[in-house]
């Protein structure tokens, strides 16, 4: 129990040791506004870094609207345009066989 009682008062010394050491500060009358106005230029910093990278995505995202419009929809418009129904590609393949067997022919 002696040896408890000395770990005890080794600790407390420490401890005071400790508290000279870093004396809590007094707080003045500009403590809380200065504390607030500290978390705001973070928070403000913040929001300022997560502002700029929000407009280069709107940025990004418009630049490929614009090239998806201007370039890749009028090409495939135009291949669409040229192309024919698989219908009409079968009847167009298959129209001499049509008149073949009308005629009597065999191919």
């Amino acid at each position: 129990m002696d040896r408890m009682h000395h770990q005890v008062d080794k600790l407390d010394a420490l401890f005071a040791e400790y508290r000279m050491a870093c004396p809590d500060p007094e707080p003045s009358a500009d403590f809380m506004p200065a504390l607030w106005r500290r978390i705001e230029a973070r928070r403000v910093a913040t929001v300022s870094v997560f502002r700029h990278w929000a407009q280069v995505c709107v940025m990004a995202s418009v630049a490929l609207t614009l090239l998806i419009g201007a370039v890749l929809i009028p090409k495939f418009q135009e291949s669409a345009a040229n192309s024919s129904s698989y219908l009409e590609a079968l009847s167009a393949e298959h129209s001499s066989d049509y008149i073949h067997m009308l005629a009597g022919g065999s191919r």
